[in-house]
């Protein structure tokens, strides 16, 4: 049976449990309907999902994270430099409706949930990389939604809300209305289909999250 997904700070669409229940039984979800295609890979539904879409394997996620800039820094370790701080401990909540990030163990809360990037640019990279294989492997929650212009994102999450993401340019894959074309009409559409690319790290949903200059 397939797991549902579980992420601090977020929730699926009610009857999303049930309808996954149903995939083992194709009588009652057609195997060839958008819902099936993504309950059947194991991504959560929510209100924003891209139903009918296919999520990277795990070896075009790694490619993307690890491209390379002039500096030889990988996408993946440009992006934790910029993250590292927002695992950081937060103060002890003032009032019971303010929120503290989560925290795995004790032996992580001196340098937060990501650590801190330093020292030379290979250790980086290799620590960067360490970080991918970690939510990777212990990843609870995977979804893909869109944003403007038809780009898929996908999100990978652990259990206590901290993740990555990737998106890929669909837009060649739209009509001339926006919708997605059918596959009849793409005409090698899919030979133009741009490269999945690395957008970085994510954190906890929180509340104040954009007051703190935190983009989810």
């Amino acid at each position: 049976p397939l797991r549902d997904p579980v992420c601090y700070g977020l929730e699926e669409l009610a009857g999303a449990k049930a309808k996954r229940s149903k995939v083992a039984r194709p009588e009652e979800v057609h195997p060839a309907s958008p819902l099936f295609h993504h309950l059947s890979q194991g991504l959560a539904l929510t209100i924003g999902s891209a139903l009918g879409s296919t999520p990277p394997d795990t070896a075009a996620c790694l490619s993307a994270f690890l491209i390379p800039n002039k500096a030889h820094l990988t996408a993946g370790a440009r992006a934790w430099s910029k993250h590292a701080h927002r695992s950081q401990p937060l103060a002890t909540p003032s009032s019971p409706h303010e929120e503290t990030i989560p925290e795995i163990d004790s032996g992580e809360r001196s340098d937060g949930w990501w650590g801190r990037p330093s020292g030379p640019v290979a250790s980086i990279n290799e620590r960067a990389l360490a970080l991918f294989w970690k939510v990777v492997g212990g990843a609870t929650w995977r979804n893909l939604h869109w944003l403007p212009h038809r780009v898929l994102v996908y999100e990978v999450r652990v259990e206590e809300g901290y993740g990555m993401r990737w998106s890929q340019d669909q837009s060649a894959m739209a009509g001339e209305d926006g919708s997605r074309r059918p596959v009849e009409d793409r005409e090698g559409a899919e030979g133009v289909l741009q490269p999945w690319t690395f957008r970085g790290f994510v954190e906890p949903m929180m509340e104040n999250g954009h007051e703190l200059g935190w983009r989810h």
